[in-house]
């Protein structure tokens, strides 16, 4: 098995960390934070820190989850009226189809407003305007800090996961924050398209650093909001304050298409047997190995005086016609949905 080496910090990379670590603690509810408070109490070392970051990981996603089961419950709750309706509807999250969430290897910081790059990524985000950022990458060393203000590179340390090269994620799930606050406002997030969606994820009074982890749709090929950036990127956030705030993106998953896994399949031959001449019998099918289940049975002759007839998943007949004792096996198709 291919391992990863372990990356360590370094005195750059050190502050970031610590402060996204902050920013997903500030975005965690009061119950979260005190499970993740009663494992930091505890730490004495090294290996102790890191299931303090576990934990905050796990807690993030768990949140992420319920934030799904919100919106799925809301999505019923849309139609309860309708009986025929609530019986037809998929129980599961998006109106596509089944979704999952994939998480990346730790917190990916794609966007930064506070390292104004360029005519493209001027910095802060002014009073009633909106900015677009890319949540994810089509190819491996996509560099998020030269064109968003991130520190990540797609593909690799904490961005692995955050490229997806055919099947596009429906929605990012991501930390974000609000520094260098200077008048009471709030933030939007939406797919970045001209139809500005009234859903808040932030609200803040001056002065305020505040952050919040929650799940906003992509959609990179629609119009973009008006003056929100010359390219349509996969999502946006609006500034709905009269002075300008800088935002900060950590990413920490996604919600993508569930994809059908092809069966793990095991051909498992049953023992050969006599058939006495002119007898019809039934061949039991051996046994599959643990956790695979029979499939289908399929019946081996070996000659042309011996017919097969129907086979079930756990059994096969056979008629021989001929004259003398004739050889026969009963085979079985074993499968299972691989993983663990």
């Amino acid at each position: 098995m291919y391992r990863r080496p372990r990356r360590k910090l370094t005195a750059a990379t050190a502050p970031v960390a610590r402060e996204q670590l902050q920013l997903q603690f500030l975005a965690m509810p009061p119950e979260a934070r005190a499970k993740v408070l009663a494992v930091a109490q505890r730490a004495a070392g090294d290996e102790d820190l890191r299931a303090v970051v576990r934990t905050m990981q796990r807690t993030v996603a768990e949140a992420a989850q319920q934030q799904a089961d919100a919106a799925r419950n809301a999505q019923l709750a849309a139609v309860k009226g309708s009986k025929q309706a609530a019986s037809t509807m998929l129980q599961k999250l998006g109106t596509d189809g089944d979704l999952v969430f994939v998480a990346t290897a730790g917190p990916c910081r794609v966007a930064d407003t506070r390292l104004g790059i360029d005519a493209d990524w001027p910095g802060m985000i002014g009073g009633f305007a909106a900015r677009q950022i890319w949540a994810f990458s089509l190819y491996d060393g996509f560099d998020y800090a030269s064109e968003q203000g991130g520190t990540g590179v797609s593909g690799s340390g904490n961005c692995l996961g955050t490229v997806f090269t055919s099947t596009l994620p429906a929605s990012v799930v991501a930390t974000v924050a609000v520094v260098n606050t200077t008048a009471t406002g709030y933030l939007r997030a939406w797919n970045g398209g001209t139809t500005l969606t009234v859903g808040g994820i932030l609200g803040w009074n001056a002065g305020d650093v505040l952050s919040n982890t929650t799940v906003i749709p992509l959609n990179r090929y629609i119009d973009a909001y008006p003056d929100s950036g010359p390219v349509k990127r996969d999502f946006a956030v609006y500034n709905n304050s009269g002075s300008a705030v800088d935002v900060v993106v950590d990413v920490v998953g996604y919600f993508v298409q569930n994809r059908a896994t092809p069966l793990s399949c095991d051909h498992v031959a049953g023992r050969t047997l006599g058939l006495p001449a002119g007898a019809t019998t039934s061949i039991h099918a051996p046994e599959c190995p643990a956790g695979f289940t029979p499939i289908v049975a399929f019946a081996v002759a070996f000659s042309y005086g011996v017919d097969v007839g129907a086979a079930t998943h756990t059994y096969c007949r056979f008629s021989n016609y001929t004259g003398v004792t004739e050889s026969a096996r009963c085979d079985v198709m074993c499968c299972r949905v691989p993983g663990r």
